[in-house]
């Protein structure tokens, strides 16, 4: 657990010091930085020096012996510490000091030996005892080359932990405070810190917290921590079950002395209601705000493969076969130096592995046979901003089902001629392809359909010119041939015959042919009409089938 504490502390960054002046003994000058907001928990309380180790290192890389390493807060005085250092370390070039505050104890600080040993020191403070123990603190690398005299050195000291903290932003029509949201963080650390290195060991644990204040603009807190292997902050409306992810990534989340303010954007009452952004700010290096706005889709996206809904994305897969919808890091408008990092689908699939799939390229593709009722999936895409920040959006994903499909039980073979559907595709083996008409008794059930709808029409898809058959087919790389080498004709009319289905395949070669079909269906209730691409193949007969 995490000690809600909800001061910023401004924390003085670490300048090595240049070389001072002795003669016997040097004044550390102590800053722990200042206060910028007054909160439940004292300024002085997280300021505070409980106690001070304070370590000098001989060039040999050992500690120099004879120096008291263990102080208690009062042995400081107006935050000025004086420690006495004997003459030999004082006439020996090289010699540095690290300081750390409410860390180790007496005997953990006389139990050092090596510089090493002071490098690798962690401080394992629990968050919730900050106003008793004090914040962990540190400073390093402190020049002590003396030439004589008293000196006095700063000792900045940097805070090994780090705090998170959330703010409604204030402005018209906002009525909500921090007390609507629940803050879940996953694998943020609470157990131990270094000192001095930017490092994490610790795989961290998962928080829930539940601010009070009911007032916009109120910065509250959250809790300390220390250094962490990256983490996430699920930002959770109470009102609406709306939700935002920002992640924290290893490289930042391993920084000592870090400050984060989750900055909440709600949409104000009348432009309707749910609708917020969540802005990181990094305090500690004072970079600019960070807006996680919800990822907005593009408005031109090609309208014969997406209908943009209220909820999200309704992705038409009745136009093309395996319609392919590009990669999803193109459906969106970014901020300048955002760049989608990752995309996942997840429930865009039925069991049977017929919907909307992301192809190993990155591409969005409708598979070979399509789910033949309604699925609802999402895809959740991680964006990273232009200083590393990370966050986490996800959109429905609605899949209409298909209407017209091929009957994976029909199949007819007579001689060396046959035809079945594979794999989404009819393939006739062994076709006339001499131009002549055949056709398929409609009774046979060669495709099934939706019950919502009847079959109006059934034509070729790319037709071309005017002479039949004018019907476009491709090789088996999906390179379009002449119509004059190879072309194809497939009908079926309502008004004229309801009893078959009629081709024609004309071709200068045998070879294998894919052509696509198009369906023109109208619904019972109200005479809608939507359409279907089938696809078809021709193979002569020596082809042997897969």
């Amino acid at each position: 657990m995490f000690f809600a504490s909800c001061t910023n502390e401004e924390l003085v960054p670490y300048e090595p010091d240049g070389p001072v002046l002795n003669q016997g003994r040097v004044v550390f000058n102590v800053n722990t930085g200042k206060s910028m907001v007054y909160t439940r928990v004292s300024k002085e309380d997280e300021q505070a020096i409980h106690s001070l180790g304070v370590f000098i290192v001989k060039p040999d890389g050992n500690l120099a012996e004879g120096v008291t390493r263990f102080y208690e807060a009062k042995n400081l005085i107006d935050k000025k510490l004086a420690v006495s250092i004997p003459t030999d370390i004082m006439e020996t070039p090289g010699v540095k000091a690290y300081l750390v505050a409410n860390g180790p104890d007496k005997a953990q600080c006389d139990g050092v030996k090596t510089e090493q040993e002071v490098l690798g020191m962690v401080a394992t403070t629990n968050p919730q005892e900050v106003s008793t123990k004090g914040i962990p603190m540190a400073c390093g690398t402190i020049s002590l080359n003396f030439t004589g005299g008293i000196a006095t050195v700063d000792a900045n000291m940097k805070r090994v932990m780090s705090t998170l903290y959330a703010t409604v932003i204030k402005s018209k029509g906002v009525f909500v405070g921090s007390d609507d949201f629940t803050f879940k963080v996953h694998g943020i650390s609470g157990k131990e810190g270094y000192c001095f290195k930017d490092e994490c060991k610790d795989t961290g644990v998962d928080q829930v917290w539940n601010p009070t204040s009911k007032t916009p603009g109120e910065e509250v807190s959250l809790g300390y921590f220390y250094q962490s292997k990256g983490f996430q902050v699920e930002v959770v409306s109470k009102s609406t079950g709306q939700s935002r992810t920002v992640e924290i990534s290893p490289e930042k989340a391993q920084v000592r002395n870090k400050k984060y303010i989750l900055k909440i954007h709600p949409k104000p009452v009348s432009e309707g209601k749910g609708e917020f952004k969540v802005t990181v700010e990094d305090w500690a290096q004072e970079d600019p705000d960070v807006y996680f706005e919800k990822l907005s889709i593009k408005k031109d996206l090609p309208a014969d493969k997406f209908e943009i809904q209220n909820d999200g994305i309704r992705l038409l897969t009745n136009n093309y076969h395996e319609t392919d919808f590009g990669s999803p890091k193109d459906w969106f408008v970014l901020k300048e130096g955002s760049k989608i990092v990752e995309v996942k689908l997840e429930g865009t699939m039925d069991e049977q592995k017929r919907g909307v799939n992301l192809n190993d390229k990155g591409i969005v593709c409708a598979t070979p046979e399509l789910n033949q009722t309604e699925l609802s999936g999402k895809i959740i895409v991680t964006v990273e901003d232009k200083n590393g920040i990370i966050t986490h959006e996800d959109y429905i994903i609605h899949i209409e089902p298909t209407c017209l499909w091929w009957n994976n039980n029909y199949s007819w073979k007579e001689g060396h001629s046959s035809c079945k559907p594979i794999d989404g595709v009819f393939v006739f083996v062994g076709a006339d392809i001499t131009g002549k008409e055949d056709s398929f008794y409609i009774a046979s059930k060669i495709f099934c359909k939706s019950d919502l709808y009847r079959v109006a029409k059934l034509e070729v898809m790319e037709p071309s010119g005017t002479m039949q058959p004018n019907g476009i087919l491709h090789d088996i790389k999906g390179t379009p041939i002449s119509v004059a080498d190879a072309a194809f004709d497939f009908r079926f009319d309502d008004t004229i015959d309801n009893a078959h289905i009629y081709y024609v395949l004309k071709c200068k070669a045998e070879g294998i042919y894919y052509g696509y079909v198009k369906g023109t269906l109208k619904k019972h209730s109200d005479g809608s009409v939507v359409t279907q691409v089938l696809k078809v193949c021709f193979k002569p007969a020596e082809t042997k089938e897969n």
